[in-house]
């Protein structure tokens, strides 16, 4: 797992970069899931040969969790194409949602991927760009943020290690489909100001130059102008929208695909 600091130590990348999130692939996958699994594959190749960095930013999984001698099963088909184009020398960097927070090594294992846990300041072809899931950013997110305090606990992860993967999945699915039915039309419209990863953008340029925000979690694809020359983008998701964002070498900032 790669250690940074995200606003002192900014990652500095050069290449054709490739930003997708929220696929939500089922545990263990339905039709749909695989469905869409295949169609991100199929993104992926259409891009292969002119792409350097792949950006998964987080809940690409609606569940996820690591025992010892147990991972999810399923996603071979995906699983097996990030390794081939890992052993082509294309980066992957995995930065973990608020669905898939309990990704540990298995990915950097498999594919190599470098895995982030938080929002991290990265510099793309000499922009500064902070990315991440951003979950928890900006706003008065109080309860939100104390729910995610106690799922990243280290304890209470080896607590819920002690079920057995069929109890842990149980769980797990009961929850997704709880939080999923909870949702109304109103919580996927966009907001403007009164985002919270907008108002987080806002406050982090008082005190740090960034030009490009790029976040996820939202399942909203959207281009955002903060200022002239600093722009804030979520990749939407690959649910419903099959949207991401692209930022090439050539490319003045990055672009959207929805």
């Amino acid at each position: 797992m790669k250690k940074t600091t995200p606003l002192s130590d900014p990652i500095e990348l050069h290449g054709n970069c490739l930003f997708v999130s929220d696929a939500h692939f089922r545990t263990p996958p339905d039709a749909a899931s695989e469905e869409r699994e295949l169609k991100l594959v199929q993104l992926l190749k259409s891009q292969n040969g002119n792409l350097h960095h792949i950006f998964l930013l987080g809940d690409i999984f609606d569940y996820w969790f690591e025992y010892r001698d147990v991972v999810p099963k399923g996603y071979v088909t995906l699983f097996a194409f990030l390794k081939e184009l890992h052993t082509q020398g294309v980066e992957i960097h995995y930065f973990t949602g608020n669905h898939d927070m309990w990704v540990e090594d298995y990915f950097t294992q498999t594919f190599g991927a470098a895995v982030y846990h938080e929002a991290q300041l990265v510099n793309i072809n000499g922009h500064r760009c902070f990315v991440g899931h951003g979950d928890g950013l900006g706003g008065k997110q109080r309860k939100y943020l104390l729910i995610k305090r106690i799922f990243n606990s280290k304890f209470n992860q080896r607590l819920y290690s002690m079920l057995h993967p069929r109890q842990s999945f149980a769980i797990s699915r009961f929850f997704s489909e709880k939080s999923r039915n909870s949702h109304d039309d109103n919580m996927f419209v966009f907001k403007g100001e009164d985002e919270c990863q907008v108002q987080f953008a806002r406050e982090l340029l008082q005190t740090t130059d960034v030009e490009y925000f790029i976040f996820a979690h939202r399942h909203i694809p959207m281009r955002y102008e903060l200022a002239p020359s600093r722009l804030f983008f979520n990749t939407g998701d690959w649910l419903e929208h099959f949207s991401y964002v692209t930022f090439g070498t050539k490319d003045t900032e990055p672009i959207l695909h929805s």
